[in-house]
């Protein structure tokens, strides 16, 4: 299918991650992701990205920044428990 690409539009990667395209040529596609600018080939975009609005991106952003937030209190919260991951007994 053939699709002009746009600069300021959003696209989801196949990891699912949204990634604003900032410039394309005939042959690549430079877009922002995760605040790194990066940089695919025609064919891997074509193949590898699907278009979204930003509503569902920033939608898709804050999701995973959710998650990344959760594993983090997850970690802070097992080494409280000890290196063992036995929960310590509460003294009076």
């Amino acid at each position: 299918m053939f699709r002009i690409i746009l600069p300021n539009t959003w696209y989801v990667d196949h990891h699912g991650t949204p990634c604003k395209i900032l410039r394309s040529t005939h042959n690549k596609v430079h877009y922002i992701r995760k605040g790194r600018t990066c940089i695919a080939s025609m064919f891997r975009f074509n193949h590898d990205f699907e278009p979204v609005n930003k509503a569902d991106a920033d939608r898709i952003a804050e999701e995973i920044e959710t998650a990344e937030h959760i594993k983090k209190l997850r970690d802070m919260r097992s080494k409280s428990r000890g290196n063992h991951g036995i929960i310590q007994p509460h003294t009076r």
